[in-house]
């Protein structure tokens, strides 16, 4: 199953990634593992539903401890027996755009033949979208693009990301010009909170959102994993279901993803370790 793992650094901080196998596929035969990777210790965003939020940005990480990940991970891969990792996500600990230099560099060794040789289309990076500038800056990625949107409504979306300073419309304009000239789709993620932002008028603000981003545009949803705050809890499968079908039936790809990882507190939104660096590297 899946398996989280911990990885202490030499001022003794330490950040979580996930192994996530993926079932054999009855079509193709095939079987994977996803790898989700940290940027940071902490996050700045201050996401409500995100345990990482919790502890505010206590530093960036350095390119070496980005890809050192990868490469426990394929240790650990390997020990287990686990299936190859062909699909790299920076959906862990932080916001990628916060370290941005770091995360281009580490792209770039991850993707280099004598190292890991990802492809381009088997590496996500993540983002909350911090501001159109950065995101603009996401087109020099070799990678593929993700958007933790959560909420198209300008004012939920500051109550469930306090940090947003723009409105949706200027971020997702940044993302338009971001894909220009590349073949890219971007992922659209959205977790859905019971009562909060699984409504139809919910889903029907999402779609006219994404509008200036068809076709390339696909979306994810995520019902809320429990991280202790109260009055939040996962929209219901109901709920979940009728919100996909409205975004399909305005002819957008949708799909849920199923929590993977929660009684391990690995699953998205709950990874949290604190560990105060030692005296003498302070």
């Amino acid at each position: 199953g899946t398996h989280k793992i911990l990885m202490e650094m030499q001022d003794s901080r330490a950040v979580e990634s996930v192994l996530i196998p993926i079932e054999e596929n009855p079509v193709s035969g095939l079987t994977r593992t996803t790898l989700c990777v940290s940027s940071q210790v902490g996050c700045a965003r201050g996401c409500v539903f995100c345990a990482t939020g919790k502890l505010g940005l206590l530093r960036n990480l350095t390119v070496d401890e980005i890809v050192s990940q990868v490469y426990l991970a394929h240790r650990i891969a390997r020990e287990r027996k686990m299936p190859e990792i062909n699909n790299v996500v920076f959906m862990g600990m932080g916001e990628p755009l916060n370290n941005l230099e770091a995360v281009l560099r580490a792209l770039c060794i991850i993707g280099h033949r004598n190292t890991f040789g990802y492809s381009h289309n088997m590496v996500t990076v993540s983002t909350v979208g911090t501001n159109p500038a950065s995101i603009r800056k996401m087109g020099m990625l070799p990678c593929r693009l993700a958007w933790s949107v959560h909420a198209a409504d300008d004012e939920l979306r500051r109550q469930l990301v306090p940090t947003t300073k723009h409105s949706m419309a200027q971020l997702r304009d940044a993302f338009v010009d971001a894909l220009q000239g590349s073949k890219t789709s971007l992922l659209v993620q959205v977790t859905l909170m019971d009562g909060i932002n699984d409504s139809a008028l919910h889903a029907s603000q999402l779609c006219a959102l994404l509008e200036p981003l068809r076709p390339r545009v696909k979306v994810n949803l995520l019902p809320y994993n429990d991280t202790g705050v109260d009055g939040l809890r996962a929209s219901s499968d109901e709920a979940t279901s009728a919100f996909k079908e409205a975004v399909v039936r305005q002819g957008y790809f949708c799909a849920v993803r199923r929590a993977r990882g929660a009684q391990a507190a690995s699953a998205c939104g709950q990874l949290c370790v604190v560990r105060p660096p030692r005296p003498d590297s302070a």
